[in-house]
């Protein structure tokens, strides 16, 4: 009797303890999941840069910053609009974030985008009439070198080239370490289910890791957005502010898939635990 009684006292304690070492390695493994998918993903930047007009507006701040260089160097806004549509933005950006994500490079190249404002100065000074002998080459060195300042500024994301190395070193310990979680939640769900004796149970205890994991990874999200932090952030640029905006909404709004994702295996856990509960006592 006394052992009878014993093993059905540690039976649930220890099924529960195991329920929650499930529940916490499917929260771990999901955090690993959206990381994946987003601080770690080149498409998932690149989709949040296209999604708000990040390129455009990148554009138009590249262009006013220009614009003031050449009030104060002589050139025409006309000038200016010119060569600010030849560039391509989209390009550019595309192979900045490529090459940052690679690991390769963390600058933007600018060997290009100098050699087409030389050749557009040359063309301009041209076009005016002027004796290119009259305009002294310190003083194009001087504008092509702000220009290029300009838009290095323009185009660099600040501070994510810190952790362009970290994001290379461990994306590939971060896969593993998701299919590591995996194995060990698989191993534990199969512990819970076919050490059961009583097939409600398994369904149970389940649910139980399920819900937990579900809460967890909804209620991340759920602060976040409350507090309103994201919006109001301050950062220099609208262009800047608003793809950081789109980053982090986007990256937290992965928390509710992942937890729509357990809400629903739990609902179908809970159904059939009661219709294995109710096979189990008899009831109709």
């Amino acid at each position: 009797m006394s052992k009878s009684k014993k093993r059905s006292t540690v039976k649930p304690i220890l099924y529960s303890f195991l329920s929650f070492v499930l529940a916490c390695t499917l929260f771990f493994m999901s955090l690993a999941c959206i990381a994946k998918l987003t601080v770690f993903s080149r498409d998932f930047m690149l989709s949040a840069m296209s999604s708000e007009g990040y390129y455009a507006m990148v554009r138009d701040e590249l262009r006013g910053e220009l614009k003031n260089l050449g009030h104060a160097s002589g050139l025409t806004d006309e000038f200016v609009d010119g060569f600010v549509d030849k560039i391509d933005i989209i390009k550019i950006e595309n192979d900045y974030i490529t090459a940052f994500y690679s690991g390769s490079n963390t600058l933007v190249d600018t060997t290009q985008f100098k050699q087409d404002l030389n050749a557009a100065i040359d063309e301009y000074v041209a076009e005016k009439g002027l004796n290119p002998d009259s305009v002294k080459e310190e003083n194009v060195e001087y504008l092509v070198d702000s220009a290029t300042s300009i838009y290095v500024n323009t185009v660099t994301i600040p501070f994510f080239s810190t952790f362009a190395n970290f994001i290379y070193k461990y994306d590939t310990p971060l896969s593993v370490s998701i299919g590591g979680l995996a194995l060990f939640a698989a191993v534990i769900i199969c512990i819970i289910f076919f050490t059961n004796e009583y097939k409600h149970r398994r369904y149970r205890y389940l649910c139980y890791s399920t819900i937990t994991a579900t809460l967890c990874l909804a209620v991340i999200p759920t602060i976040v957005f409350a507090s309103g932090y994201i919006t109001k952030v301050n950062i220099a640029t609208r262009a800047l502010y608003n793809l950081f905006v789109s980053y982090f909404s986007s990256m937290f709004a992965q928390f509710y898939i992942f937890a729509a994702i357990f809400a629903v295996v739990s609902i179908i856990l809970f159904i059939v635990f009661r219709r294995k509960y109710k096979k189990a006592t008899g009831h109709h």
